[in-house]
């Protein structure tokens, strides 16, 4: 008589992040869901603070079980207060999902997030930081989390990598990992979307930023710029989407510039409406004082829009200087403002950008090969080992 063969038991993953906001690293993260419900995981995502419905929503169609811990996106002041609010979340949650692996999003308070799931028994930790390495004052701390409690640390470029753990980064491999080896790169991604951009056929112009508000983005970079592209070129205008903390500053700064005529500012705006946004730019800019990676440069590419952006960690892997895109000096509006020039009056060099832009995307930044390696990894972590 054979013996009965029964399906392997589904693996869970546990995805806990800090807030489900419209921004880059929720939307990796959506990819992250999509990966490994796609390669036959269950998943739950945890939200510990602030949400919006929007990204909450994303992640349901996703096929994600969704967990609020704030109902009101409320965040404990005190380190004290903080703690016992994760504690217990966590502790009701995990008793809800029992995971087999849980995958924390490496954002404020990512430490002590992975290190109440380690005190309340979790066995398989993941982390992911989206952010470059060298803004972390005390980088011994994810050192130590790496060597001692986690499974792999993942960060979405090799400059990020490297600035994280003062050693040569690594874009992960299965036999890396069994080799013994625990940080690694795995670049963000993108759906390839094949349907080419039309150029205007007027003398218009319309630069874009895609982009929250908030200081180390540059966005006041870009404005100061503006100030002299607008006696070059009459018809220009800048369009700005996204919404952040640095919004009224920027508005009193692009008012004092006198070229707040020329500005449109259109707000956050949810993932289903970014395309149209994107079919209006004749170049995109991402003037970043510092990025971990640069999703809106990889957006940008895959619809065949020239990109410029500054000199800085992951954005010098996503861009080849004047082969698929340009690149600045961080801070430097004079020289942005001569990038940009140089390209408005070069249609044959913005569309070679962008050609080249658009297979740089499907070589090393697709959705399908994102997943693939996730794949791997996942395997790999939940190997039971002899």
């Amino acid at each position: 008589m054979s013996k009965a063969v029964f399906p392997m038991k589904q693996k869970k993953v546990l995805i806990a992040i800090p807030c489900l906001q419209l921004g880059g690293t929720e939307y990796q993260t959506l990819n992250l869901v999509r990966a490994l419900i796609e390669t036959n995981y269950k998943v739950d995502v945890l939200c510990y603070f602030e949400y919006d419905d929007h990204m909450v929503k994303y992640m349901q169609l996703a096929g994600a079980e969704v967990f609020l811990m704030s109902h009101n996106g409320h965040r404990p002041t005190t380190l004290k207060e903080k703690v016992f609010f994760l504690y217990k979340g966590f502790k009701q949650n995990l008793i809800i999902s029992k995971p087999d692996v849980v995958h924390v999003q490496y954002m404020n308070p990512g430490s002590i997030a992975i290190i109440l799931f380690k005190i309340l028994g979790v066995q398989k930790i993941l982390a992911t930081a989206h952010v470059p390495g060298h803004i972390y004052k005390n980088k011994f701390i994810p050192q130590f989390l790496t060597k001692y409690i986690l499974e792999a640390f993942l960060c979405v470029s090799q400059a990020s990598e490297k600035a994280f753990f003062d050693t040569d980064a690594k874009i992960f491999t299965p036999e890396s990992l069994q080799n013994g080896r625990k940080h690694f790169t795995i670049y963000n991604c993108i759906d390839i979307d094949n349907t080419k951009i039309i150029a205007k056929q007027d003398n218009s112009f319309t630069l874009g930023v895609v982009s929250r508000l908030s200081p180390e983005k540059g966005i006041d970079v870009m404005l100061h710029a503006m100030t002299h592209l607008v006696k070059h070129f009459e018809n220009i205008r800048l369009l700005i989407v996204g919404d952040g903390k640095s919004r009224d500053t920027l508005h009193e700064l692009a008012k004092d510039l006198n070229i707040k005529n020329n500005i449109e500012w259109v707000g956050l705006q949810p993932k289903e409406n970014l395309k149209s946004f994107y079919q209006q730019m004749d170049i995109v800019v991402i003037p970043s004082r510092f990025e971990g990676f640069g999703l809106t440069a990889i957006e940008a590419m895959n619809y065949n829009i020239p990109v410029i952006a500054s000199n800085v960690d992951g954005l010098t892997e996503v861009i080849e200087d004047n082969i698929s895109g340009v690149l600045f000096p961080c801070e430097d509006s004079n020289e942005l403002e001569k990038a940009i020039i140089n390209l408005l009056n070069s249609s044959n060099k913005r569309h070679q950008l962008a050609q080249n832009a658009h297979k740089r995307v499907i070589q090393y930044f697709s959705y399908n090969s994102y997943k693939e390696k996730i794949s791997q990894l996942y395997s790999e972590v939940l190997k039971e080992r002899a």
